[in-house]
């Protein structure tokens, strides 16, 4: 299944900026007073870089929680690994669809912002409403491997460059027979997130396009 089209917009703000780019090299950067203010601008960049770990781990989970809701639990699949060639795996019932649906909103609304989680909600209903054909079998949606190429954290702000690897695996009936298919595609997102009054962070926004030669 195709990810989800996103759009997204970069925040920008003043002050000192802790960013990790591909290799783990800290860099600084930011629009800070001048000289005179150097321990409050090395102790806001510490702060900011501490974040690093949280908010890699924030956008881990964000992605694999958006990826994940897009497809039916295991447990109502079954193991396909068992179905012969052409086999179709079993339908997934309406009943499981509701299910899928509301679990999979519950998951977008701990990761995401509410406007972002309802933008990545219309990839989760597109999942749940393409179940519903007798023609095809959603046997499965995630992310396997993510890799940061940019990082930069700036209070309570945070910005993610990263390449993920996506894949999903289904069933469609062609020509009278089942066809089973598990596309895997690399992308490119960068992502903006925010940090809630709980101390959480959020992804906010979400931009992600197919990585050079890849593509479905």
């Amino acid at each position: 299944m195709s990810p989800v089209k996103h759009t997204w917009r970069l925040a920008t703000s003043l002050g000192a900026l802790a960013v990790v780019a591909t290799g783990g090299v800290l860099a600084l950067s930011g629009a800070g007073q001048a000289s005179g203010n150097q321990q409050t601008e090395a102790g806001l960049v510490r702060a900011d870089t501490a974040q690093l770990p949280e908010v890699k781990s924030a956008f881990t989970a964000a992605i694999k929680a958006s990826r994940a809701a897009q497809a039916p639990p295991a447990s109502a699949v079954g193991d396909v690994s068992s179905l012969a060639a052409g086999q179709a795996a079993p339908e997934i019932s309406a009943s499981v669809r509701r299910q899928q649906l509301s679990a999979g909103l519950d998951s977008l609304a701990k990761h995401f912002t509410p406007a972002q989680a309802e933008h990545e909600a219309v990839g989760l209903r597109n999942a749940v409403a393409e179940e519903a054909n007798p023609a095809f079998r959603n046997l499965g949606s995630g992310a396997s491997k993510i890799t940061f190429t940019r990082v930069g954290v700036s209070g309570s702000t945070a910005t993610v460059q990263a390449q993920v690897t996506i894949w999903a695996k289904f069933q469609q009936r062609l020509d009278g027979k089942w066809v089973t298919a598990n596309p895997v595609n690399v992308m490119n997102y960068t992502a903006t997130l925010a940090k809630d009054d709980s101390g959480r962070w959020l992804v906010s926004s979400l931009a992600g396009d197919f990585a050079p030669n890849e593509g479905p």
